[in-house]
């Protein structure tokens, strides 16, 4: 008998699965949140050019960019296809990492000692592994 998969809750069999609503997000996560982190840039040259990481806005001090709001976009993509379903049972460990995964390139950006803390370049890369890891653990385990 064929399983009917549920585009919001991924597989139909019950099994930990990449859900493909999410891959989309779970490829722009990693890139744009390495450019909020400043492990690498990236601009567009056709058209007059355009760098993702050129203020939009500039709010307190703080620049809001493309690649920050696509980034929470992604975020807020996975949560809601994953975490926020009435079939995902975390436990509150898992939430309060994922949490702070999830909520990291806000702190990056909107709080300057937390910048600071990660300021060295093998902790920002580490922080990037942290973020893209909790996304795909998200992902995986709803």
């Amino acid at each position: 008998m064929a399983t009917v998969l549920d585009f919001t809750t991924g597989s139909g069999n019950g099994t930990n699965e990449v859900d493909l609503v999410d891959v989309a997000a779970l490829m722009l996560l990693p890139i744009t949140a390495s450019m909020i982190f400043g492990i690498f840039t990236m601009q567009i040259n056709v058209f007059g050019g355009y760098d993702f990481t050129a203020p939009i806005w500039t709010v307190g001090g703080a620049s809001i960019s493309a690649a920050l709001l696509i980034t929470l976009f992604a975020d807020f993509w996975i949560l809601g296809t994953n975490v926020l379903n009435d079939q995902t049972k975390h436990e509150q460990n898992e939430l309060i990492a994922i949490g702070l995964a999830l909520a990291a390139p806000l702190l990056y950006v909107f709080v300057p000692a937390f910048a600071s803390l990660v300021q060295a370049d093998i902790l920002r890369l580490a922080l990037l592994m942290y973020v893209s890891g909790a996304a795909v653990y998200v992902s995986y385990e709803s």
